[in-house]
């Protein structure tokens, strides 16, 4: 499904529960708030990491359930798991010099910005979005007994270039969001 095609659906849910005809109920036990409450009360950044392999697969499977602005699903991701490719990442991204290449995977957030058409959202509806998504890899990182730490976006002037044809060199128009950092 395409991005329009996403946002369309939304609009016709959105059409049914203004008239009461879509409604989801939801309950949860007294333990299983208590549970909730305890991971996001748990939940943290780790930039230390001892070299163990981590398997993506269940994370992501959580992270791709993420809300997003008009169900858009608009923010991409590009699992970096080679060395060279960390250490590479190590010293371009700025708030990961020197410690990111030392977790195990760096997971890059980034959206094509053919998600975002009105000019009104395309400088922050991709960062919003990406700050669920975000929130979403901490908690189920936190769940799974996995460290994880956010990298914000900034990349030094001089390395824009560099760093989207080494990473991001199939689209055109794309804005990079930061990386996740992934290990145990």
């Amino acid at each position: 499904m395409n991005y329009q095609d996403r946002y369309i659906a939304h609009q016709k849910r959105k059409k049914e529960q203004l008239k009461g005809n879509y409604i989801k109920e939801k309950t949860y036990t007294k333990g299983e708030i208590s549970t909730v409450k305890r991971v996001f009360k748990n939940r943290n950044s780790s930039r230390v990491f001892n070299g163990e392999s981590v398997d993506l697969k269940e994370i992501l499977e959580m992270v791709e359930t993420s809300p997003s602005s008009c169900d858009r699903k608009g923010v991409r991701y590009k699992v970096i798991e080679a060395r060279d490719e960390k250490d590479l990442l190590s010293g371009l991204l700025v708030g990961g010099v020197g410690w990111i290449n030392r977790a195990d995977k760096i997971v890059l957030l980034y959206t094509d910005m053919e998600a975002y058409k009105s000019p009104a959202e395309r400088d922050f509806m991709p960062y919003l979005d990406a700050g669920v998504m975000i929130q979403s890899f901490y908690l189920a990182c936190e769940v799974l007994g996995v460290k994880v730490c956010y990298v914000n976006p900034n990349i030094r002037d001089s390395n824009k270039d560099f760093f989207k044809s080494r990473f991001f060199p199939e689209l055109d128009e794309y804005k990079y969001l930061g990386a996740i950092v992934i290990g145990k």
